[in-house]
């Protein structure tokens, strides 16, 4: 059913961990048995409360142990975790970016959750996802928190350009930034500075015109049996990343990704495509709304992008499994996590959490996502994949090359990752 627009005042949803830089809790030295040392990346912003409450009520039922943590700015925070995990100084347990996940099963920095008593708890697709790319029957990561991913839109600006229904398919996305532009607002807050930011378009696309039809092109890339010039979902989603492009911000490649971020916080652009813009709209005191993202020609696209947006990997070579582990099955019990839950702004990864305490709108971004099956990587895990991308699409925007280009570029990389 088409939804009318409406005013939602409040809509939060963090879109990535949120942690003060330098933020340690406990205080027993690094080497005790009794410590558990655990790593995440900061993005800034107040939802860090919910990890301290949980840490300081593990530590009030477990007397005698402490959790000391460290974040990290998110453009240190990778390097920083390699090496320390490379010098044998990882920490217990850590903020897994998933396009590690290869290396680091290969490398010996991670554990086999299967087996713990929590894990069971999972929805079925956080646990299958829980053992992506592991060893058959094992689990070497675990998601936390997950959404699906969207717009969130400015509700008086799309009033202001005369839009009065939520964009269903992908012409009429179109038709309402033309709209957008012709009231003089900016459709959409891009740009194309920080290569990792163009990504969020593209990836809504590849969802629906990859996944969609071929829910194990991932695999079949990594064995060979595909490539991307081959695949005509890729074709397709890189042609809409270019029709896109004349509605992001002016100056794409000259303007970063917090200018982008700042219009439309400003109300100075109409939509931005990631959920965890939601806690600054609040801030802000935005009227905004939340929809899927349109790429097809049908709203009844059964695959769409949704991320898990915080999962840990314990590290198998400090001893300390059983106490990680004990610590993220608390983390996920029914006494800490709904309010957890709520104090990150994040949806569940287990059954019977009630979305409704977190934010009243909740609910309705659950019923948008209702028959729809989630995929949350859409490259294979590795990183030099995804820096082929960006740089890429860097390009792409700046029209200095052309989709087969970028796609022979990509496929020349997956040539060197199966070498």
């Amino acid at each position: 059913m088409r939804r009318r627009l409406r005013l939602a005042g409040l809509l939060t949803l963090a879109g990535a961990l949120i942690l003060p830089t330098g933020c340690s809790v406990g205080g027993s030295a690094a080497d005790s048995a009794n410590t558990l040392s655990f790593m995440l990346w900061d993005d800034g912003g107040e939802s860090a409360q919910g990890y301290r409450d949980v840490i300081a009520a593990f530590e009030a039922e477990h007397p005698g142990v402490h959790v000391n943590f460290e974040t990290f700015n998110t453009n240190d925070y990778d390097t920083v975790l390699k090496s320390r995990l490379a010098g044998g100084a990882g920490p217990d347990v850590y903020g897994f970016d998933q396009k590690n996940l290869t290396d680091f099963i290969e490398a010996g920095y991670t554990t086999d959750l299967s087996g713990e008593p929590w894990f069971s708890t999972l929805t079925a697709d956080a646990q299958r996802e829980a053992g992506r790319n592991a060893p058959e029957g094992e689990a070497r990561y675990v998601p936390i928190s997950q959404s699906g991913n969207g717009i969130i839109y400015n509700t008086q600006l799309f009033a202001q350009a005369g839009i009065t229904e939520e964009p269903q398919t992908f012409d009429e996305l179109l038709a309402a930034a033309d709209r957008l532009k012709e009231a003089g607002i900016t459709p959409f807050a891009m740009s194309a500075q920080d290569n990792w930011w163009p990504q969020f378009i593209l990836y809504y696309a590849v969802a629906q015109h990859v996944f969609d039809e071929d829910p194990d092109f991932n695999d079949e890339l990594m064995a060979g049996q595909a490539s991307f010039a081959g695949n005509e979902g890729w074709h397709e989603s890189l042609e809409i990343y270019q029709d896109l492009v004349p509605y992001f911000m002016d100056n794409p490649l000259g303007t970063n990704q917090t200018v982008a971020q700042s219009a439309f916080l400003q109300g100075q652009a109409a939509m931005f495509p990631a959920p965890w813009i939601l806690p600054e709209a609040r801030s802000a005191g935005m009227d905004v709304g939340y929809m899927n993202f349109p790429t097809t020609g049908t709203p009844d696209t059964g695959a769409m992008w949704g991320s898990y947006l915080v999962s840990l990997g314990v590290n198998p070579n400090n001893g300390k499994q059983e106490l990680a582990g004990e610590f993220i099955g608390f983390l996920l019990s029914e006494s800490q996590y709904p309010d957890f839950l709520a104090k990150v702004k994040a949806f569940p990864v287990t059954e019977g959490v009630d979305v409704s305490a977190i934010d009243p709108l909740y609910p309705d971004m659950q019923e948008a996502w209702e028959g729809h099956t989630l995929v949350s990587l859409l490259l294979p895990s590795s990183p030099a994949i995804q820096d082929t991308l960006l740089t890429q699409l860097q390009d792409l925007t700046g029209d200095r090359t052309d989709v087969d280009a970028v796609l022979s570029a990509m496929d020349d990389t997956m040539d060197e990752i199966r070498d």
